[in-house]
């Protein structure tokens, strides 16, 4: 039984920190007690060994921690370096069943699915307590060794490298494309580096404009690969509407999204999280913890896949549609192109089946069923045959895509319980979005997707340890982000100032916090 105590600033709800003092007890194969200030607030199960940290990032989620919908106050930060036995490791932050190493085979998430386990918590996020601290818990199969030539300073970016990595793949440049990056401070710059290391390797040509209101940012993106700027600050951005056929949005901000939105004329990938409704979307950052799609609704896009799973040898066909009750026959029949009646369910032609309900009706489906996985980290899924109809044929009890004719349709598929982490569309699914029906749009958003054509794409985080991997093979990169991306440095006893200075966008780029207790 080992016995942890340290003391660390906690996170609170109006956004500023207040010191504890946590007690954590326990080891891998039993589970830990987790007190705070001598009260037990937490136990965590089996699958979690000690990590004393090093250094962790500030990130726009930790600023914006306050709008999540997750519980508070809490020790907060993902983007974490440690040490166990004496070796720099970094930790992935979602704690999985897979992560913990307790998944069994015929678990559906024990595959590259498992960031998107339903019972999993999230380091420094969702419940477990994060890098802001002298130690941490960590799931024993998210401890990632760093390679001898990257620095434990530069292995502090893994994490935000990793999900720009993430969105790069997913939403990969064609050839002659014009692409942007709006916003490139901490996370938009490793993209900016993401980018041109996935132009280098790929020998795809196309072209990386940084978008920015500062021009020490703009400098700083040419540095780490980009081919211009566009400075907001001297250039409307009206000028360049539809300019770019990709627009990566890591601003963070609302009103940023929708800057993105007027200068993309294919594709606005979000990559930032706010909490805050975002023209007219309640659950856009749920989409994006999700990594769900929003797309126009075409026959075309019945077959929608999510590239990195086609990538690492994951197949999937879209047996189940959900739609919603207000889409109408007519829109139904052109997805369907014939194989089945617009009303009720039809099994197709190509084993699709489409299901009109409610989403009422499809969470008491799901809950008369026995699914046990919502907001419990121990719960054990529903076995296959035990699915709801809806699902039969679906590697999860989720539907594989999903029809809505207006923004509040898709905020009931993303979250129809506000607050929970709770969808009736699986994880890197899609929406598909209706034109209206009488030509009127009450919001941008939906006419951008219906009538332009955009789709809205989104990716969370990402493989760690092919991150290291583009590090250790590209010294220059590594270099380049240490000596460009990382300005300023803080001790842990400092953090209310560290954070300060993060959300500074003139004072800073990428603010490090050293967390180690020596």
């Amino acid at each position: 039984m080992t016995h942890i105590q340290f003391q660390a600033p906690e996170y609170q709800a109006d956004g500023s920190f207040s010191d504890a003092r946590y007690e954590y007890e326990g080891d891998e194969q039993k589970g830990w007690v987790l007190k705070r200030n001598g009260a037990e607030f937490d136990r965590l199960g089996p699958g979690y060994t000690p990590v004393e940290s090093m250094y962790c990032g500030v990130c726009s989620t930790d600023l914006a921690r306050r709008f999540l919908p997750y519980p508070l106050p809490q020790v907060i930060g993902h983007e974490v370096v440690g040490t166990k036995a004496g070796q720099p490791v970094v930790v992935e932050i979602n704690a999985s069943h897979q992560a913990r190493g307790i998944a069994d085979s015929n678990d559906p998430y024990n595959s590259i699915m498992h960031p998107h386990d339903p019972r999993r918590i999230t380091l420094g996020i969702d419940r477990l307590p994060g890098g802001f601290a002298p130690v941490m818990l960590a799931p024993v199969n998210a401890v990632i060794p760093v390679p001898e030539s990257v620095s434990p300073l530069v292995a502090s970016l893994t994490e935000p490298f990793a999900a720009a990595l993430q969105g790069v793949e997913s939403t990969h440049p064609r050839p002659g494309d014009r692409v942007a990056v709006l916003g490139p401070r901490r996370l938009g710059s490793l993209i900016i580096a993401a980018l041109a290391g996935f132009r280098k390797q790929s020998g795809i040509d196309f072209e990386i404009i940084a978008v920015a209101r500062h021009q020490h940012l703009l400098d700083l993106c040419m540095e780490l690969g980009a081919d211009s700027g566009l400075n907001l600050a001297e250039e409307d951005a009206a000028q360049h509407r539809q300019a770019f056929d990709i627009v990566y949005d890591t601003t963070g901000k609302p009103e940023g999204f929708a800057v993105a939105l007027e200068l993309t004329r294919r594709v606005l990938h979000l990559k930032s999280t706010n909490g805050q409704e975002v023209m007219g979307l309640k659950h856009l950052t749920d989409m994006v913890v999700d990594e769900i799609a929003l797309i126009p609704a075409a026959a075309e896009h019945m077959d929608y896949t999510w590239p990195v799973e086609s990538k690492a040898g994951e197949t999937r066909a879209n047996h189940n549609v959900f739609v919603a009750p207000a889409v109408s026959a007519g829109d139904l029949s052109a997805l369907e192109s014939g194989e089945a009646e617009a009303a009720g369910d039809k099994k197709s032609a190509n084993g699709r089946r489409f299901h009109r309900a409610t989403v009422d009706d499809v969470v008491q489906s799901l809950e008369a069923s026995g699914e046990t996985d919502r907001g419990n980290p121990e719960g054990k899924l529903s076995a296959a045959d035990k699915r709801p109809e809806f699902f039969q044929g679906s590697p999860f009890a989720r539907f594989d895509l999903a029809v809505a004719s207006n923004l509040n349709e898709v905020d009931a598929i993303v979250r129809p319980h506000p607050g929970e982490e709770f969808s009736i569309l699986r994880a890197r699914g899609a929406v598909l979005l209706t034109k209206s029906q009488n030509g009127r749009y009450d919001s941008p958003l939906h006419e951008a997707v219906a009538e332009r054509g955009i789709e809205i794409h989104t990716s969370r985080c990402g493989n760690f340890e092919r991150a290291l991997e583009i590090l250790a093979a590209n010294p220059d990169i590594a270099s380049a982000l240490e000596k460009n991306l990382i300005t300023h440095r803080y001790r842990l006893e400092d953090i209310r100032e560290a954070f300060d200075t993060a959300a500074d966008s003139k004072a800073s780029v990428k603010v490090i916090v050293e967390t180690s207790a020596n």
